[in-house]
């Protein structure tokens, strides 16, 4: 089959970060997760890391979380290097961003430059897995891996995105698909040579065109938004999506009983009971 595709566009800047409803409050946050290597593949190649902060002082609550899910690829089972990689130096890049948090007694989200924190630290984390690809274990030619890199603080939202990794983010009956895939059919979704439809079943529908250690560049696509209590985040890999739509997604969130982990575990599940023909992670993130 031909196909033309024009030079990928800039990536999208992130929108403003939206108000949140007068008298909303912030958001407190539950968080679960759950992971499966399906009904196909012989190993999860996927990994995830959670680390979630809260404290108090002086009557004045902070809560901030860090989440990363990545979704590794290469042969050899390499991919599962590739995801521990980027979650294991992400964890270290980020820590000190973590320690400023915490150590601030006015915190202020702009003083941090959060976005363009994350920003850095997935780039140098796509120099260190591309060096280890190309440098080190001949097997390990090729391997890389997608990622959602989130952070909330205080109900305020960061996501720095690559490749086909999701964010959801469901708020009363509405969900809103957050993050956009980097894919090769999204783009000829995007130019008007495929249609949604026939992009689902498209051959090259899991190709990427952007991947941590795929390259010594790298542009990841940023993103902001505001939590307010009773919102959701689900937070996946593209496992979940290969076999759980998004009407599946609203319907679950919506009947399932508000618990972070009951929710993580029900999507990994269905996407099991779909087929199953990939690795699934999902993060779970519950407002109140």
């Amino acid at each position: 089959m031909a196909f033309t595709v024009r030079p990928e566009p800039a990536p999208t800047p992130a929108p403003a970060v939206e108000a949140p409803p007068a008298g909303a409050g912030i958001a407190r946050l539950e968080i679960g997760w759950a992971t499966s290597r399906g009904r196909v593949r012989d190993r999860n190649e996927d990994s995830f890391l959670v680390q979630h902060h809260c404290w108090c002082n002086r009557d004045l609550r902070q809560e901030v979380a860090l989440i990363v899910v990545a979704d590794g690829m290469g042969s050899y089972g390499n991919g599962e290097k590739a995801s521990g990689m980027v979650i294991r130096n992400l964890g270290q890049e980020l820590l000190p961003l973590l320690n400023a948090v915490l150590l601030m007694e006015s915190p202020d989200p702009a003083a941090l430059n959060l976005g363009g924190k994350l920003l850095s630290a997935v780039r140098e984390v796509n120099r260190l897995v591309y060096e280890h690809a190309t440098r080190g274990d001949p097997n390990c030619r090729g391997m890389g891996a997608t990622a959602e890199v989130v952070v909330v603080w205080n109900g305020r939202v960061w996501i720095t995105h690559v490749g086909d990794c999701r964010v959801y983010h469901l708020r009363g009956d509405r969900l809103a698909q957050i993050t956009e895939d980097q894919t090769l059919v999204a783009r000829m979704v995007a130019l008007g040579q495929l249609s949604p439809r026939e992009a689902r079943t498209h051959p090259v529908r899991n190709e990427v065109t952007q991947g941590i250690g795929k390259r010594s560049d790298i542009e990841p696509n940023s993103y902001e938004l505001v939590l307010t209590p009773r919102d959701w985040l689900v937070i996946a890999c593209d496992g979940l999506h290969a076999h759980v739509d998004e009407g599946q997604l609203l319907e679950t969130v919506r009947k399932a009983p508000p618990v972070a982990p009951f929710v993580a575990q029900r999507l990994v599940q269905l996407a099991d009971q779909g087929g199953g023909s990939d690795n699934c992670t999902v993060v779970a993130v519950r407002a109140y």
